[in-house]
């Protein structure tokens, strides 16, 4: 599987965990997260399950479904 550098990772995580929260994301991160997604579809498909249960608001049971 075709890996991003570290730095990029979570630099990605962290954009799209913000973005499931609610928070603002300027342009140039939206962009950063597409070429991410187009770059690495099958890291970023795995990536899912984490962002997921990582955004649940707190106290909620809910937990990443596939």
């Amino acid at each position: 599987m075709k890996m991003p550098s570290p730095e990029n990772e979570k630099r990605c995580l962290e954009i799209r965990k913000r973005s499931k929260r609610g928070d603002h994301i300027c342009r140039e991160d939206m962009k950063f997260t597409e070429k991410m997604f187009k770059s690495y579809r099958e890291w970023y498909k795995e990536t899912e399950e984490e962002v997921f249960n990582d955004t649940v608001p707190y106290g909620s049971s809910a937990r990443y479904k596939d």
